[in-house]
């Protein structure tokens, strides 16, 4: 007994320790441009390969185990694998097994390369950040593993969004209309916090804005262990309570408006609403259901007020939708004019940039540098092929069906997987026309919060089988 106590006691302060680097990238990502920039990919890497590395050596040195083993991820584990093994291949010289590429501007030309992938160097760095999501998602397991943990970490994830709406307000509001300060070369009078494109900014502050509905509700409705004061006052005006959540959800809503982001804004609502009619949809006892029906009609209420002071320019994106419309669906024929090309094979890992200006024609404007796809379902399959590319959205689908099955056979509403179920249907709508996951720094809170989430779900489930036995 006292050696498995200390395993367990190892185990435990391990991964207390764990918690503050994860969140330390979770803050700090972002204020590098949204660390769209490779040095930054290679230092999260590092980063979080040393947490990784410091994990399974204390854990051996132990003789401790896995809260959450990797035989408990088998399949996510394999597919992910897959397409880690794939993009190995993009990059090695087999070019052989590619067919040649010809530009719409010299078709007579072909242009042949040794390696499936265009840009080979490229595609080994897309390696890098795959297999950085992957052990991240490994270690967000092992720290949410204990759900009062998990607790505080999604809380302080959401903060941490919370200060990046009140850091992209400032710039935007108080200091010159700027990137932290650096002169902007695009998107004036739109908050963009430490991000160049507002329409990742606008998703990661959607994934805030879905924990805020989820912390609020969980709050109102359910009695916290641990919670000192689970009075009628204390849920409002407590430490964490909901009027204290709120003004932080209130902030996330205003800089979502503010990001003049109309697909962004929309796939927030998606979310919260989703959460919302989640809770709902469980008939438990103790949870009040007329104040979960104010919260539904608040989302659209405050989201029109904030309109008011802060939309004048989102009500004027709105009116160009029909034109912006019709600028993607002549870039998305041309990019499924990519993929008939190679459909099987791909061009490679993070090789869109280079190869798209090889099928760059009318309409499809010529002023504009068209470095994305401005859909990751298109960008995936043009890159990985048709087969492998499908496996990041066959990934996240059962992730998903996961999260779903166990909010149903759960006996109470479950914060932590109505918040995994809403980010993935959030970063599901907008990698329709967007490519807002393929930025690093909000990848990494689609990753954390999603292994938070399937971390609960683990939980329930194990529980169930022990009570079932």
């Amino acid at each position: 007994m006292r050696k498995t106590t200390r395993y367990h006691s190892d185990r435990f302060r391990l991964n207390n320790q764990l918690m503050w680097p994860i969140l330390s990238v979770i803050f700090l990502s972002p204020f590098a441009f949204g660390s769209t920039k490779p040095s930054l990919w290679l230092l999260w890497s590092m980063l979080i390969s040393f947490c990784g590395a410091v994990l399974f050596a204390r854990m051996a040195l132990s003789g401790a185990r896995f809260r959450i083993a990797p035989r408990n991820l088998l399949v996510l584990f394999g597919l992910f694998t897959c397409l880690g093994f794939y993009m190995a291949i993009q990059a090695l010289p087999v070019g052989g097994l590619a067919p040649a590429v010809f530009s719409i501007a010299d078709p007579s030309t072909a242009i042949t390369l040794n390696t499936i992938s265009l840009t080979p160097h490229d595609t080994i760095l897309a390696l890098v950040r795959w297999a950085n999501y992957g052990l991240l998602f490994f270690l967000v397991l092992q720290v949410t593993s204990n759900p009062q943990r998990a607790r505080i970490f999604i809380n302080l994830v959401y903060w941490i969004i919370v200060i990046h709406a009140v850091v992209g307000l400032l710039f935007l509001l108080q200091f010159g209309d700027t990137i932290l300060g650096i002169p902007k070369w695009k998107y004036f009078g739109s908050a963009i916090g430490g991000f160049t494109n507002r329409n990742s900014y606008a998703t990661f502050l959607a994934f805030g804005s879905v924990l805020g509905i989820n912390l609020m509700v969980e709050r109102l409705t359910e009695t916290l262990p641990g919670k000192s004061d689970n009075s009628v006052l204390g849920r409002y005006l407590g430490k964490g309570g909901v009027i204290i959540i709120g003004l932080g959800w209130l902030i996330l809503v205003i800089t979502l408006i503010a990001t003049n982001s109309r697909m962004g804004l929309f796939a927030a609502c998606c979310g919260m609403i989703t959460s919302i009619l989640l809770v709902l949809a469980k008939r438990t006892v103790g949870t009040n259901r007329a104040a979960i029906w104010i919260f539904l009609l608040l989302i659209p209420v405050i989201v029109g007020t904030g309109m008011i002071g802060y939309g004048a320019a989102f009500v004027e994106r709105v009116g160009e939708v029909a034109d912006a419309s019709e600028i993607r669906m002549q870039l998305y024929h041309q990019v499924l004019g990519m993929i008939e090309t190679r459909p099987l094979l791909g061009f490679g890992g993070n090789s869109f940039e280079y190869a798209y200006p090889l099928f760059h024609q009318a309409p499809v404007s010529f002023d504009l540098v068209w470095d994305r796809a401005h859909s990751t379902y298109l960008a995936l399959w043009a890159e990985y092929g048709v087969i492998f590319g499908t496996i990041p959205m066959l990934m996240v689908a059962i992730i998903l069906f996961q999260l779903c099955a166990a909010y149903v056979k759960a006996p109470g509403q479950e914060m932590l997987l109505r918040s995994g179920i809403s980010v993935i249907l959030i970063g599901a709508v907008h990698s329709l026309v967007d490519f807002s996951l393929e930025i690093e720094a909000v990848t990494f809170a689609f990753v954390v919060i999603a292994g938070a989430a399937w971390a609960r779900r683990f939980e329930l489930v194990n529980a169930g089988e022990k009570g079932a036995a």
